[in-house]
């Protein structure tokens, strides 16, 4: 990504846009219009080739340019300076240039990240596509761990696909480094993900720290010794040097005895963290109480593991490792013992947290300034990390926060306390879903979201799921707002699993249904109903179990698009057999057995009608809005395929006024998304070029696909292009292909056709190698590329034609149109009839043009299947002017044309009017 040509008040604009600021406040900030501001964006977004805001964001938060620096990755900020490792510094750098796949080993407080960051950071510098870092001390579930790469590399979770697969994808040709940190407590998740990089990323290096081997492909394992400890005299140790530096940062006064301190050093094993924690003390004890306390001989217990690493597998692991526990241990010793209670209750927090958070788990009474200042005091004694902000946030070491489990579990006070951490979750839960869905909102749910994932797997671990099952209901609603359909799901599914009554594990597999629909994956979608009918049997529920039956038909015939596998023939007459043997004759089953019987019928079907009436009657008795939608949708098929396009629009807009009455969620988030689609293809093809945009713009804004974009500038792309908008069709197009890209490059039978779109748009410009890039792609995203040859599709035809008119060869335009307008066996599809008025004027046009002996009946014959689209009429209406020789009329057609909103019409009938002078 070149940033190169990005000039200077766009950077300003671009931080701007990092910091999650409006347009308006952008403008206000830099005294400018917000038009300007708008201008701007869309320039970054087109230069830097980014698919939409929220990458542009990503980006600039990533570091990648925003201030002038090349490609990298938003490395954390140190809180201290890091000191010495000379020696270790050059050689892991050697590895990391020399091995693709390097694991930094050590025991817990050792000192792997820094190293590791400090390694990596400045390798990443020499890499083109710069780095990454990964934080994996808060990833608690090991399917999380391809989420966390992803979100860190800035790749969208595909919907209907493999994430790890949209990853691999977009990273395939990436030289950038990747910083993996804490390991080991996800060790065959992050192996078995390195591993698929690895294989499919050739030029990828991956670094990872953790405290043992990952086993992975091309592994160098770097084992981190403990610091320095130099001579007597405590010369050219840099475990002396750290603990000077952090005693004066501490407040230590005095001159300090290098070698006493180079004593000292040697006892905690050159530990960094432990090394850190006694200088924390120093200005309070001086070197005699630090060296007393240390050699009171503390109870030396072993930690299960720690977010920095153990000795496990490392030579002198086990000594430093207790070394590490005695100065954890003799420091904790120190507190008081409210911040003793306080340090135990946070370890229940899988990342940062704040003054508010750490009240909700502390000992019930507890006053806040109380613990805001107990904060203060561990972070001033090195056992907290601090992030200054509004609000300050703090986080402990994996290491120090195991040892606070430990307390907690030692003094019987888990339960109780991970009993409010349960509670403090729900309420943030609960406290975003009433918020605006903006960025910042996506943040916060973010650093929620840790947390939550945390407590759902103790609960499971802990085997107290009803009360927990609530919480993954709350988690899985706002995540699939949050555009994360997939995991959605699965939290949905966890749901169930918590759940205490057959009857609400079925109502939680329904939504995990909806949430699989929601990310197209149609197989999850078929299994999951399944598993809800059974459920709703086990609860006694027959007419429940009889809808979910149905819905998986409706699902099988209406979308079979995300399904990766048809089922076998004949199973959908199965399940709606099943259904109506549970139905009962109830009203709402019967309507959407209904419906799913008209979706098994060919769009053209005599019967259609009728039985949808029916299905739509049945549906609004039993108040069932999402089956009355489809039933619609449907109706607006059969018309469309009749050529009826003012019903179809009619269809479409009674099913937005269905869907008005529903919120979006995971049930009905596939609807959504469905309605907007198809009404914007439907007003496109009755030439209602402005709806059709609007449709497609707010399709770009549904919530639950805001990482998802280029379905809705797919169908805003093929507006731009047949309205004639060149320039806006060409920078969504970079858009569209970059997340095309980022989403794993899936085969679409719907993308294909603005791919080509784009195709047309370039050839149309001159541009012959665009044309041919954009070619390729809609080869790549078609599934049977010999079809774009025919007129099968409807669409490629009339892309071809329009090109070839323009560039004055109306005889190979009436060639690729070669199908008759009222051939069935072409136009029997809803698919290809949405094209069919487009087509018309053009196959008229092309006869006129050529002086073919029956372009009057082709004239006759295109009106009448094009008298619903203005656009298309008017081309026919031009058409048979110029074969009357009325070239006096043509102003007036250009005006018409200017009037309907298509500028390449009125383009093209003003370059008429000239050539035919």
């Amino acid at each position: 990504m070149d940033t190169a040509d990005v000039t200077s008040r766009e950077r300003e604009v671009w931080s701007l846009v990092a910091a999650y600021l409006t347009n308006r406040e952008i403008a206000e900030r830099l005294f400018l219009s917000v038009r300007t501001v708008e201008s701007h964006v869309s320039s970054l977004i087109r230069k830097l080739q980014v698919a939409d805001r929220r990458a542009l964001a990503r980006h600039a938060a990533a570091g990648r340019g925003a201030q002038g620096q090349r490609p990298g990755a938003r490395w954390p900020a140190p809180a201290s300076s890091f000191i010495g490792r000379a020696t270790e510094r050059a050689a892991l750098l050697a590895a990391i240039a020399a091995h693709r796949m390097v694991t930094v080993t050590g025991p817990g407080g050792v000192g792997k990240t820094r190293l590791a960051l400090h390694a990596v950071e400045q390798f990443a510098a020499t890499r083109r596509d710069g780095g990454c870092f990964v934080d994996l001390v808060h990833v608690s579930d090991p399917a999380m761990v391809v989420s966390a790469l992803a979100a860190a590399a800035g790749v969208a979770e595909p919907l209907g696909g493999s994430l790890a697969q949209a990853l691999a994808a977009s990273l395939a040709h990436s030289d950038a480094v990747i910083l993996l940190d804490n390991c080991e407590h996800l060790i065959d998740a992050v192996r078995e993900g390195v591993s698929h990089l690895l294989d499919a990323c050739p030029q990828l290096v991956i670094a990872a720290t953790s405290r043992i081997p990952l086993r992975a492909p091309f592994e160098w394992v770097f084992p981190v010794p403990g610091l320095s400890l130099g001579d007597a005299r405590g010369d050219s140790a840099d475990a002396v040097d750290l603990f000077v530096e952090r005693a004066r940062a501490a407040g230590a006064q005095a001159p300090l005895d290098r070698r006493r301190v180079g004593a000292l050093c040697a006892s905690l094993d050159g530990m960094a963290l432990a090394i850190e924690l006694a200088a924390a003390r120093c200005p309070a004890l001086g070197l005699d109480g630090l060296m007393a306390g240390l050699d009171r001989g503390l109870a030396l217990l072993t930690l299960g593991g720690d977010g920095d690493g153990n000795g496990d597998g490392c030579a002198g692991g086990e000594g430093r490792h207790r070394s590490l526990r005695s100065a954890i241990a003799w420091s904790y010793r120190l507190l008081s013992p409210p911040q003793r209670s306080l340090l135990d209750a946070i370890s229940v927090f899988a990342t940062w947290f704040d003054v508010d958070a750490a009240l909700a788990v502390a000992e019930p009474g507890a006053d806040r300034l109380d613990v805001a200042d107990a904060l203060a005091r561990l972070a001033d004694h090195s056992l907290l990390r601090v992030a200054a902000g509004e609000p300050t946030r703090y986080r402990a070491l994996e290491t120090i926060r195991q040892f606070g489990a430990e307390q907690l579990a030692a003094g019987g006070r888990s339960e109780a306390v991970h009993g409010r951490h349960r509670q403090w979750c729900a309420g943030m839960l609960a406290a975003l879903a009433g918020q605006p869905r903006d960025e910042a909102w996506c943040e916060r749910l973010d650093r929620a979201a840790a947390d939550v994932r945390a407590a759902l797997r103790r609960a499971v671990g802990q085997r107290c799921g009803p009360v927990h099952a609530p919480l993954a209901e709350q988690l899985a609603e706002l995540l699939l707002l949050r555009g994360r359909p997939r995991e959605s799901q699965r939290r949905y599914e966890q749901a169930a699993q918590l759940a205490d009554t057959a009857a609400e594990r079925a109502r939680a597999l329904r939504l995990a249904a909806g949430a699989a629909a929601s990310g197209l994956v149609g197989s999850d979608t078929l299994r999951l109903l399944h598993a809800a009918a059974a459920q709703a049997l086990a609860a006694g529920d027959r007419c429940a179990a009889a809808v979910d039956l149905a819905w998986a038909v409706i699902f099988l015939r209406w979308a079979p698009g995300i399904l990766a596998v048809l089922p076998s023939a004949g199973e959908g007459e199965r399940w709606l057999e099943q259904a109506q043997a549970h139905a009962g004759g109830a009203a709402a089953p019967e309507a959407a057995i209904a419906v799913a019987t008209a979706l098994g019928l060919p769009d053209d079907d005599p019967r259609n009608p009728e039985l949808i009436a029916r299905a739509i009657t049945l549906a609004r008795e039993a108040a069932t809005p999402l089956v009355e939608s489809v039933a619609l949708d449907q109706l607006c098929s059969s018309h469309l395929v009749r050529g009826e396009l003012n019903e179809a629009i009619r269809e479409t807009d009674r099913r937005g006024a269905v869907l008005g009455s529903v919120a979006l969620g995971a049930s009905t988030a596939y609807h959504f998304n469905d309605y907007l689609l198809m009404a914007s293809e439907v007003h496109l093809a009755a030439g209602h070029l402005r709806s059709a945009a609007e449709y497609a713009d707010r399709l770009g804004e549904l919530a639950c696909y805001r990482d998802y974009p280029h379905p809705a500038l797919a169908r805003r792309i093929k507006v731009d292009a047949m309205a004639g908008d060149f320039e806006a069709a060409v920078t969504r197009g970079d858009r569209f292909l970059a997340a095309w890209e980022r989403a794993g490059r899936p085969i679409s039978g719907t993308l294909n056709v603005t791919a080509y779109a784009l195709a047309m748009v370039h050839g149309l410009l001159g541009d012959e190698a665009h044309r041919a890039r954009w070619t390729d792609v809609t080869t790549a995203l078609t599934f049977d590329p010999a079809r774009l040859a025919t007129c099968a599709s409807g669409w490629a035809p009339t892309f071809d034609a329009l090109l070839a008119l323009d560039r004055d060869r109306p005889e190979a335009a009436l060639a690729r149109l070669s199908a008759d307008i009222d051939d069935r066996t072409v136009w029997n599809r809803s698919v290809a009839g949405m094209w069919r008025p487009w087509y018309a004027a053009l196959w008229a046009e092309a006869a006129v043009l050529c002086g073919q002996p029956d372009a009057p009946a082709r004239l006759q014959r295109a009106a009448a299947a094009a008298r619903e689209n203005p656009i298309a009429a008017a081309v026919v209406a031009r058409a048979a002017d110029l074969l009357r020789g009325k070239r006096d009329a043509l102003p007036a057609h250009a005006r018409v044309f200017a009037g309907l909103g298509c500028d390449y019409q009125r383009r093209r009938t003003e370059a008429l009017a000239g050539r035919l002078k």
